[in-house]
């Protein structure tokens, strides 16, 4: 397992190089796909509905860009061309500022995360 997650974070670091180079470059990643609101997923809706979970958890959609290993630790926005730790990527909030804007006021905000299940990338 852990030779699996070495070469998780070696593939997220040359992600990471490569995102700073296309940066440099001046290429720009299709921002569309990242996720509005402040963090980097929204609820599946979708699955949801049909695999609802026992724990009364909820499945995520994650950025494509946001990467992260369970046993090590690593975090990686490849938007950004991030790789280490930030506390805010580490909890999937947003470092990129994209599509941030929230669409209701926070007064209205009032979100039970606990439990939430992530849904594999696509």
């Amino acid at each position: 397992m852990l030779v699996n997650d070495n070469i998780k974070l070696i593939w997220y670091w040359i992600e990471t190089v490569y995102a700073l180079v296309q940066r440099f470059f001046g290429y720009k990643k299709d921002a569309s796909k990242i996720p509005k609101g402040a963090y980097c997923y929204v609820i599946d809706e979708e699955r949801n509905k049909k695999e609802p979970l026992a724990d009364g958890g909820r499945w995520i959609k994650t950025c494509p860009y946001f990467r992260s290993t369970k046993k090590t630790g690593g975090i990686a926005c490849t938007y950004l061309g991030f790789f280490g730790f930030d506390c805010l990527l580490y909890d999937q909030c947003k470092i990129c500022e994209v599509n941030e804007k929230c669409l209701i006021d926070d007064e209205d905000i009032e979100e039970d995360v606990s439990g939430i299940k992530q849904t594999k990338k696509m």
